[in-house]
């Protein structure tokens, strides 16, 4: 039974019956088919027959590589998601399973078609889309089971403006539902998809405690081109801490008591899918192991650049100790802010 048939919309969950909780992290949002496929130049379309280096079929999209990234990083981690009941819902539930993400909170709905994405890599690692685009995809808050959130210490939403039903007004009501039963709130931003508008989530700023988009969602959100202006501006409209990722320029963070940058690592990246993604799961984990800000935004930086060393959104990145043995040794790279 779903929260809101027991006791009513927009109502706080009840307090847990014991401080032991079920899940460290609800991860809301898309979840697809990926299939990339490595080793293809755009002149290989002319020919009738191109020898492939690899094909790997696996889960995508922002919320599913955070959840597959915290699990593997130790988290107990559910994804909270709409897949179909077809052989790409299939593939993507036991792809889950395989990768210790709680399927549980995932709805299996016959009347929807999920997305396929095709990742075309070539010889210079980069990468072009082709989506078979999906059907009534996308969870909406009435398909989630609210009473989860009692039994969990952070929820993050993978992407505000790509996830469908829930950005029209469900994205806040569910953080007003989890901010009140206590949970930390995280959510990242991606391009807008559907044109709701720059201004379309201010109503969800001032219930998200840590917000990280890249610098260009934060400069179309604010129309600042600037990250440490853009970051003010969010800010303004409630965020308590905004983390800007600069690509291969490392990250912005900054919040009413600190500012910093943290500079990227020097890493030859073969393909930079998912590198946002994995930034987000690295500083999502941090952040519940109780790290400074500083030690946060490290490791969320050297997860990405950990990302970009194999192709996929999150088929790089192992474990905790490995990340904690590349920031041993990694170089980094020296930036000029101006």
């Amino acid at each position: 039974m779903k929260y809101r048939e027991k006791t009513g919309f927009g109502k706080c969950p009840p307090e847990p019956e014991n401080d032991l909780f079920q899940y460290d992290i609800l991860c809301v949002g898309a979840c697809v088919q990926d299939i990339l496929i490595e080793g293809i130049e755009p002149s290989d379309f002319c020919n009738p027959v191109t020898v492939l280096d690899r094909v790997i079929f696996t889960s995508g999209g922002d919320a599913t590589n955070e959840a597959v990234i915290l699990s593997r990083l130790g988290n107990r981690t559910a994804l909270v998601a709409k897949v179909d009941r077809g052989t790409a819902g299939d593939a993507i539930y036991l792809d889950l399973q395989r990768e210790g993400v709680d399927t549980s909170q995932i709805v299996r709905d016959g009347n929807s078609r999920s997305t396929t994405s095709f990742v075309m890599i070539n010889s210079q690692g980069n990468h072009n889309f082709f989506l078979s685009k999906g059907e009534n995809e996308g969870i909406a808050l009435e398909e989630i089971d609210l009473l989860a959130l009692r039994h969990a210490r952070a929820i993050s939403i993978g992407s505000m403006y790509t996830s469908y039903k829930l950005d029209k007004g469900g994205t806040v009501e569910l953080m007003k539902i989890a901010k009140r039963a206590g949970l930390i709130t995280f959510a990242d931003v991606d391009h807008d998809v559907e044109k709701l508008g720059p201004d379309a989530m201010n109503q969800v700023y001032p219930y998200i405690d840590y917000l990280l988009p890249s610098i260009d969602e934060a400069s179309y959100i604010t129309g600042e081109k600037d990250e440490k202006r853009a970051a003010e501006k969010i800010l303004s409209l409630g965020a308590k801490t905004v983390v800007i990722k600069l690509g291969d320029k490392g990250c912005y963070v900054k919040n009413r008591e600190e500012e910093f940058y943290v500079a990227p690592f020097l890493v030859e990246a073969k393909d930079t899918t998912g590198c946002g993604d994995n930034f987000v799961a690295g500083f999502i984990h941090c952040v519940l192991k109780g790290r400074s800000l500083q030690e946060s935004a490290r490791f969320a930086c050297a997860a990405g650049a950990i990302n970009s060393l194999e192709i996929g959104g999150h088929m790089a990145v192992k474990s905790e100790r490995q990340i904690e043995e590349f920031l041993k040794t990694a170089a980094v790279c020296e930036i000029s802010r101006g």
